[in-house]
């Protein structure tokens, strides 16, 4: 009893006493995330510490703190941690793209970034592959208003049309009337994997690995659950293989395409010892499937249920539209400087929506001094920024859904250092580009 309330806690930032074996789950599960990192935070200060399990997490969730740490000594904040059981287990060891750190991290991200490049992100390319899906959405919502339907799903039509996106940079081709199954299975078996993941007793057993033993139920459903969605990523990779012509000098169309080729290229050089692995190939596209897939679709359906309850900024949204766009065009990217109003709508739409409650955990690979604290090598930190996102000292009256707070005094659109919605440092969203693309479309 003393070495939980007492010994193990003494050098780390304040914050409430963990239970033997589950550490603070039980007050998580009952507040849920959002109102549980509240209270600490308004209990214990901007810096604090919680436990999963027997780990602790050191959270910062004031703005200054954030970018002084995560931002100017981005390194030292980039690591992940080496306790996590739930990750190797569904990524076949230390895989991807999201949970990675180290040169695998850095040749992985450093890969993507420039396929992603290549492909024409921001360039014209991209923006004529987006434009394409929305034109199909625009005309798949007219339809069934058309055909009297009462009801319309905009969220389905939004999940089909980004999963077409994401699935054509990643395999070379997009969701029509003939495979839409294709993209509801992946979807369904997606939705079952991070169920899976999330469920409280998992997080518990990733924290305690000797409960999958007492627990084997536990650990058959989460096993279950990965195997479908690695069978579906890898029935669609071995067959894009196939289709891939390795003697052509034509550059790739996809990012498959571009990982397998590059793969060929080492083992020509007589190079084995590479990373460019299957098991790698799968949790890349796992990790921007999801990333690139459920934080786009969620914020655009979002904005049109803000929208729809707020109709006075759906006003005005809609008369900046008719001065700037007009009625005869669909808006690019050289809008976006001249769209204040709208910019700001969606900004607020981040902000509100609150995507992913819990960040990301980063590990510390050197002991540093925050605020005072000396926190040693290797343990778990995060910035809390679903906490500022509703933090009155950056944002006034956080509960009140209000765009203007992002217009300056001249009515021009602005982005303070304290909305953060794609992360910040060394391990901010791969996809941004691409995300920030498809919204702004």
């Amino acid at each position: 009893m003393f070495y939980s309330f007492y010994w193990k806690r003494k050098d780390l930032p304040p914050g409430p006493t963990p239970l033997p074996l589950i550490g603070n789950l039980f007050s998580i599960d009952k507040l849920g995330l959002e109102r549980f990192f509240t209270d600490i935070k308004d209990q214990y200060g901007d810096i604090h510490t919680f436990w999963f399990g027997e780990n602790p997490i050191v959270s910062i969730s004031d703005v200054p703190t954030i970018l002084e740490t995560f931002v100017k000594d981005g390194d030292t904040f980039a690591g992940r941690p080496t306790n996590m059981l739930v990750t190797d287990m569904t990524r076949h060891g230390r895989n991807g793209l999201i949970f990675t750190d180290g040169p695998l991290w850095r040749e992985h991200r450093r890969f993507a970034l420039h396929v992603l490049r290549d492909f024409g992100m921001g360039k014209n390319l991209m923006q004529e592959r987006v434009l394409d899906e929305v034109t199909i959405l625009i005309d798949e919502i007219k339809k069934q208003i058309s055909a009297g339907h009462k009801h319309v799903s905009v969220q389905d039509a939004i999940d089909l049309a980004v999963g077409s996106i994401i699935n054509a940079l990643l395999f070379g081709y997009g969701f029509s009337k003939n495979n839409t199954d294709e993209f509801y299975e992946l979807k369904t078996h997606l939705r079952d994997f991070m169920r899976a993941v999330g469920n409280p007793l998992v997080r518990f057993c990733d924290r305690n690995p000797f409960m999958f033993k007492v627990l084997p139920f536990i650990y058959r459903d989460l096993t279950r659950t990965t195997n479908k969605l690695e069978k579906f990523f890898m029935k669609q990779l071995e067959a894009h293989e196939k289709e891939i012509n390795f003697d052509s000098d034509i550059e790739p169309t996809d990012y498959a395409e571009a990982f397998l080729k590059k793969r060929k290229e080492l083992e020509v050089e007589g190079l084995k010892d590479h990373t460019f692995t299957n098991k790698q190939l799968y949790a890349a596209c796992l990790d921007l499937w999801i990333a690139g897939q459920e934080t786009t679709s969620n914020t655009l359906a979002w904005m049109v249920m803000y929208l729809m309850l707020n109709p006075e900024v759906q006003k005005k949204v809609h008369a900046e539209l008719d001065q700037v766009i007009g009625s005869d065009r669909f808006i690019t990217v050289e809008d976006k400087t001249q769209l204040h109003y709208i910019n700001a709508t969606v900004a607020e739409t981040q902000r509100f929506c609150n995507l992913v409650p819990l960040n990301v955990n980063h590990r510390l690979v050197k002991d540093v001094e925050i605020k005072g604290y000396r926190i040693p090598a290797n343990t778990t930190i995060l910035h809390q920024i679903s906490t500022v996102l509703f933090d009155e000292r950056y944002f006034p009256e956080p509960l009140k859904f209000k765009p203007e707070r992002f217009l300056d005094s001249e009515g021009k659109f602005f982005q303070p250092s304290s909305l953060m919605p794609f992360g910040v440092g060394k391990r901010a969203c791969l996809g941004e580009g691409l995300a920030r693309l498809e919204r702004d479309l």
